[in-house]
């Protein structure tokens, strides 16, 4: 038996960063991995509003060409004003749109290929690693400082919400009241700092009898040491849940540990691990994973 778009609810759980307004993200979802509006039979879990201010514009698609750029790169050089990255800023600001993309898109290929390089640990007193990636951009040197520097803190400030503030309770409460709500078997649908929150919630002994056929993370960090020190532990297949379907882009620096199925190992409940091409310039946008083909086989079926 299958379980599709008419007979189950479909949770989705955001990433970090700020978001628009719930409804137009709710919308922007439906739309890259259905094709169209969903109502009442999808719901988006919200809470960038619990970590940010006031809701960010309507951004740009992020996978279009220079949309990631809106998202990560503008508003940072916006919010930056330092005289350090004065030049980086009018730099940028001289290319055109596809450069910027060509900047973007190398500088996130080049740091996932480095961080994910093994080798010996670097002798004592050497550079980090940030900046021999950095020297081997070929952008002017403030220019390769600023676009690393926002790659390595894009998930920071959120994650800290999430696992070190009281905000923490608040969000899980939102998911807990969508899988309260929803009648019948659900299908959990996240992203980023949202596969974390899903998976904590869904390893509540209160949503032991729930039914959740299919749960799917997309560009999760859940592979980082440091992340499984902080989420519930035993590292398992959350009890309600049938089937864990994980997707990784290899150049996505939040996932560059691509598997989960090696960590989650407790249980009988094995996790699918799926490497896919994200093809947003960051490689880490829902958008990209969405309207993937192998996610949009996945949510098609799951076994019941």
């Amino acid at each position: 038996m299958e379980v599709n778009a008419a007979s189950a609810t479909f949770i989705y759980v955001h990433g970090a960063g700020n978001k628009p307004p719930e409804s137009d993200l709710k919308r922007a979802w439906d739309a890259d991995l259905f094709g169209r509006d969903m109502g009442e039979r999808t719901r988006m879990v919200y809470y960038a509003d619990l970590l940010h201010d006031h809701p960010a514009a309507i951004a740009a698609d992020e996978c279009s060409a220079g949309g990631a750029l809106g998202v990560l790169v503008s508003d940072a050089f916006a919010e930056t004003a330092s005289l350090e990255d004065a030049e980086a800023r009018e730099t940028f600001g001289k290319m055109a749109p596809e450069g910027q993309e060509f900047a973007l898109a190398l500088a996130i290929g080049v740091a996932a290929r480095a961080a994910s390089t093994t080798g010996p640990a670097p002798a004592e007193g050497a550079r980090p690693a940030a900046e021999g990636v950095a020297e081997l951009l070929p952008l002017p040197a403030p220019l390769r400082r600023f676009l690393l520097r926002q790659l390595l803190r894009h998930l920071i400030p959120d994650a800290n919400g999430y696992f070190f503030t009281s905000a923490k309770d608040r969000i899980k409460e939102r998911l807990r009241s969508a899988l309260r709500a929803a009648n019948g078997p659900v299908v959990v649908v996240s992203h980023s700092l949202g596969t974390i929150v899903a998976y904590d919630v869904l390893s509540e002994t209160a949503f032991a009898r729930r039914e959740v056929p299919l749960f799917i993370t997309l560009g999760s960090p859940l592979g980082y040491t440091e992340i499984q020190d902080v989420v519930t532990r035993p590292l398992k297949t959350p009890a309600p849940v049938r089937l864990w379907a994980n997707f990784a882009d290899p150049f996505d620096l939040v996932t560059l540990d691509t598997t989960l199925a090696d960590d989650f190992r407790a249980g009988s409940k094995p996790i699918a691990d799926m490497t896919v091409d994200n093809p947003a310039p960051n490689h880490h946008a829902s958008c990209g994973y969405l309207r993937s083909r192998h996610v949009r086989k996945a949510v098609a079926g799951a076994p019941v």
